[in-house]
């Protein structure tokens, strides 16, 4: 998970989940939020969701993701920076787990789809620092005890299901089968999100 900086203008100094907005390059229809997830994940963290493309070896690999990465930084096209370095994206590896959009009433509106991966134990998280002040990996029962504004509701609600199913395998199967869409948010479930308690994400 990142912090976000005290000057964003969304979600300030809150804890979130890598992600953003789906660019024209993406594509379109449901594919691109795919393909915008694995973007923002290698443009935030560093982490490639997929790895070297057909007829390339793995050689030198962290170092060519960390070039590719700078590209798209510096703006350069995801496409374009993926050729360069021989890698390839996979984002049918994505579960969609949760779509929610925001409250009418807020002055920007946000409809947000939520994806899960089971990334590799050794993934290590290089956070940008235009994006966030901090960042890595965390227990979700650990988000369950942050408060407004340090984590928004949906955020903790998501975290609170991790914690209820308990892990990747179990969290992945479950919410891809049934993922949670709230496209509808009100104060009411705002308020029923964030008084999940920590021993309410546990199973036994």
């Amino acid at each position: 998970m990142l912090r976000r900086p005290q000057r964003s203008s969304f979600a300030a100094g809150a804890f979130v989940f890598p992600g953003g907005a789906v660019d024209g390059a993406d594509g379109t229809g449901d594919a691109a939020y795919a393909v915008a997830g694995v973007r923002e994940v290698l443009e935030e963290v560093g982490i490639l969701i997929g790895g070297a493309a057909a007829g390339s070896d793995a050689g030198h690999l962290s170092e060519r993701i960390g070039a590719a990465r700078s590209k798209l930084l510096a703006g350069g096209d995801l496409s374009e920076a993926l050729a360069e370095q021989e890698l390839a994206i996979a984002p049918e590896r994505l579960v969609y787990i949760g779509h929610f959009i925001t409250p009418p009433r807020e002055g920007r509106r946000y409809d947000t789809r939520f994806f899960g991966f089971a990334a590799p134990d050794d993934r290590e998280v290089r956070v940008h620092a235009a994006e966030a002040v901090e960042g890595g990996w965390h227990r979700p029962e650990s988000m369950l005890g942050l408060e407004l504004p340090a984590i928004m509701p949906p955020t903790r609600m998501m975290c609170h299901e991790f914690a209820r199913l308990g892990s990747v395998e179990v969290i992945l199967r479950t919410l891809g089968t049934r993922p949670i869409e709230v496209t509808d948010i009100t104060p009411e479930l705002i308020a029923e999100w964030m008084a999940l308690q920590r021993d309410q994400g546990t199973t036994s």
